[in-house]
């Protein structure tokens, strides 16, 4: 009797394997791939945005007219009404010293925060795509060949030894917008300086390459470094960010940064003391970038986001 019901156990157990196997052929394998086949469509999109470049040389030399016939007011921006149009300038107008003191410090940040959201947009694009990578490689057990040779530029870029994929994902980040713009201010006297106006310098880059830097007027003596000149403020935004996410002397800043999840999530004021060597004035640059952000309310930025519904760039060159 046991024999026979052993028997009969070990059939209906062979029969419940069998439509174990059958239900995970036709149900999850379909579903797995349905999700691989969505990664890398979404690949796709991100490596080949449909962005349409238009390029404008308006005449009126009044920028805060000419800002505002884009639809772009930066008071509604603050307060979260509209997102900011994708408009970028190729350089700092010189009419900037010319304007009072509220009104250059709006035109110049209407002016650093699409770029900075164009580099981060770029930035959280190459981080989204190195997730879905990760995420592949836990399905299939191994990396495409495509995507390896991306992952191999992107270590390059970011100045990585080796093939460190977490290292990646942690430099791969993006900039708060209220700290980009309030060191650009700091750096330039709010865009009136002889770096901003004559080599799109927002932020002070050092350089030891003659042909690529220009001279301080007050360099002390012995030292032989120029200040780094750019083809365009979108240049030298994509270098700042390059800057902070790469060199040693940052390490603190993006361990800090890594404490957020979400780059959405990240606050301003614990990444502040991390940049203690991005000057020589130490502590004092430190107190420096608390006061310009907490007097110009300028975190109310780093929720802003551009507006691509047409898909379009405008590119301003605002001749003097």
């Amino acid at each position: 009797m046991a024999s026979s019901l052993e028997t009969k156990n070990s059939f209906f157990g062979k029969k419940t394997v069998s439509f174990i196997l059958l239900a995970t052929l036709f149900l999850i394998l379909p579903l797995s791939v349905s999700v691989y086949q969505v990664i890398e469509s979404r690949k796709a999109v991100l490596i080949e945005p449909p962005v349409e470049i238009v390029e404008e040389t308006p005449k009126p030399s009044d920028i805060q007219s000419i800002l505002a016939s884009y639809g772009y007011d930066i008071i509604a921006v603050r307060r979260g009404h509209i997102d900011v149009p994708p408009i970028f300038l190729n350089s700092v107008p010189t009419t900037l010293s010319d304007l009072d003191v509220t009104a250059r410090k709006n035109v110049f940040i209407s002016i650093i925060l699409p770029l900075i959201l164009k580099v981060n947009d770029d930035i959280q694009a190459d981080r989204e795509l190195l997730s879905e990578i990760m995420f592949t490689r836990e399905f299939s057990g191994e990396f495409k060949d495509a995507d390896r040779i991306w992952l191999e530029q992107k270590m390059k870029q970011y100045q990585i030894q080796g093939f460190d994929i977490p290292e990646l994902y942690s430099r791969m980040n993006i900039i708060p917008p209220s700290l980009a713009i309030t060191q650009a201010a700091i750096e330039t006297g709010w865009g009136t300086s002889r770096f901003a106006t004559e080599a799109n310098a927002l932020y002070g880059q050092w350089t030891w390459d003659d042909e690529e830097g220009m001279v301080p007027l007050r360099r002390e003596a012995g030292k032989t470094h120029t200040i780094k000149v750019f083809d365009d403020l979108l240049g030298a935004v994509k270098g700042y960010a390059m800057n902070l996410n790469t060199h040693p002397a940052y390490e603190d800043f993006r361990i800090e940064r890594r404490r957020y999840e979400k780059p959405e999530d990240i606050k301003v004021s614990d990444l502040l003391i991390t940049l203690i060597f991005y000057s020589e004035l130490g502590f004092e640059y430190i107190d420096r970038l608390n006061n310009v952000i907490r007097a110009n309310s300028l975190e109310q930025f780093d929720h802003a986001s551009l507006r691509y519904a047409e898909y379009q760039e405008i590119k301003l060159d605002l001749a003097p």
